[in-house]
């Protein structure tokens, strides 16, 4: 009894090119990212970064600040950007703001 493995049985392809990047797949639909969608990542990426502490409950700048009040240094573009859209929900608040806690 000669010994076979399931593999056997099909056909081996190798897949080139199956992860595709979310930026490329924007790029393919003829579109280029936009100035606000390149700022409201850099602020997710904020919000993400647990070095400065949680963001639940308090605005991007209240946790900007606390983080500097602890010498956490905060990237100051973050601070930058958020000086300059004050009004706008989607800058301010962060990425959790949907959520209860």
């Amino acid at each position: 009894m000669s010994s076979s493995m399931i593999t056997d049985s099909f056909k081996q392809t190798k897949r080139i090119g199956r992860q595709v990047k979310k930026e490329d797949k924007e790029a393919g639909r003829g579109g280029v990212k936009t100035q606000q969608q390149i700022d409201l990542e850099l602020l997710q990426q904020f919000d993400l970064t647990l070095e400065f502490g949680p963001c639940s409950g308090i605005t991007r700048m209240e946790r900007w600040a606390r983080a500097e009040k602890h010498g956490l240094n905060p990237p100051p573009e973050v601070k930058d950007l958020l000086e300059q859209h004050p009004h706008d929900e989607e800058y301010t608040q962060c990425l959790w703001k949907d959520y209860s806690i």
